[in-house]
C-alpha cells in the first residue's frame, strides 16, 4: 500500500467505506453518546468534509491520483450525510435547530454536483455552492459551541478548523492547477496558510493546553512545514500540477494528526465539569 493510500485510512474515527448502508448504520450509536464537546467536533468535522469532497472531486476531474480520490469522494458523502443524521438527533437550542436546517439546505444543492461526473462546468458550480457549505457547517459548530460556552469547547472548535484548512488549501491549489478561478483560489490558499499558521499559535499559547496538546501541536508543525513548501513553491499552473499528487498526499496526512489533536482535546473536554 501506497504512502497516500495508507494516509486515507489512517484517519482517527474517519475510517471510511463505499457503502451507505454500513455507514449509517453507525448513526443511532453516534447520537446516544453526544454531547456537546462531541457535537462541536463532529459540526467541525462537517466543515473540513465540506472541502475534502471538492479536494477529492477535482483530483478525480484532472487524473490526479484518481483511485485514491474516489475512494475519498465517495467515504466523505456518506461521511457527511451519517454525521449530519447524528446531529439532527442532539439539537439542545433553537440556534442549533436553525443552523442544521441551514445545513441540510446546503448540502441539498451540493451533493447532486459532488455525485456527477466531474467536469470543469460542475467544478465552476461547486466553488460557490461548496463555499456556502462550508460557512453553514461552521454555523453549525458555532451554535453547538454556545450551548455550552466551556473553554474546552472553544478549543475543539478551532482545533477542528485546523482539519477544514488543511483540506481548503488542497482545493484551492487544485482549482488553480485545472485553470478555474485563478485569482480569489490563490487568495484563498494565502489566506487559509496564515490563519493555520496563526490558530497553531493560539493553541499552544492557550492556559488549556497541556504538555500533550504542545506535543501534538509540535508534530503538526513538522508535517505542516513540508506540506506549506509544495503548497507555495510555484505560481505557475503547469509547475503546482507536477507537484499535485504530493500535495494530495501531505493534505492527508496534516489532517490525520490533525485529527489527533482534536480527539485529545474532546478526551479532555468530556471529563472535565460541567
Amino acid at each position: 500500500m501506497g504512502r497516500f493510500r495508507f494516509c486515507v485510512w489512517l484517519l482517527a474515527g474517519l475510517v471510511f467505506t463505499a457503502s451507505s448502508s454500513s455507514v449509517h448504520a453507525e448513526t443511532p450509536m453516534a447520537a446516544a453518546k453526544m454531547d456537546t464537546a462531541a457535537a462541536v467536533n463532529m459540526a467541525g468535522r462537517q466543515r473540513m468534509l465540506s472541502q475534502r469532497m471538492v479536494k477529492a472531486y477535482l483530483m478525480l476531474g484532472q487524473g490526479i491520483a484518481a483511485d485514491d480520490a474516489r475512494i475519498i469522494l465517495l467515504g466523505s458523502i456518506n461521511q457527511f450525510e451519517s454525521q449530519l443524521a447524528a446531529l439532527k438527533a442532539f439539537q439542545p437550542t433553537p440556534s442549533v435547530r436553525s443552523a442544521i436546517i441551514n445545513l441540510e439546505g446546503a448540502w441539498t444543492k451540493c451533493k447532486p454536483l459532488l455525485t456527477a461526473t466531474p467536469g470543469k462546468a460542475g467544478a465552476v458550480a461547486l466553488y460557490d455552492a461548496n463555499e456556502a457549505l462550508q460557512q453553514a457547517a461552521h454555523g453549525v459548530t458555532l451554535a453547538y459551541e454556545a450551548v455550552s460556552a466551556a473553554p474546552l469547547d472553544h478549543l475543539v472548535s478551532i482545533a477542528g478548523r485546523q482539519r477544514m484548512l488543511s483540506q481548503r488549501m488542497a482545493k484551492f491549489y487544485f482549482y488553480r492547477t485545472w485553470g478555474l478561478h485563478d485569482i480569489p483560489s490563490e487568495m484563498e490558499l494565502h489566506l487559509s496558510r496564515a490563519h493555520f499558521t496563526a490558530v497553531l499559535i493560539q493553541i499552544e499559547s492557550s492556559p488549556l493546553a497541556s504538555a500533550q496538546f504542545k506535543a501534538s501541536v509540535a508534530q503538526i508543525r513538522r508535517e505542516w512545514e513540508p506540506y506549506q513548501q509544495v503548497l507555495f513553491a510555484s505560481r505557475e499552473p503547469a509547475k503546482m500540477r507536477m507537484d499535485a499528487s504530493r500535495v494530495a498526499a501531505l493534505s492527508e496526512r496534516v489532517l490525520a494528526i490533525t485529527e489527533e489533536l482534536v480527539a485529545q482535546i474532546v478526551a479532555q473536554a468530556q471529563g472535565a465539569p460541567r
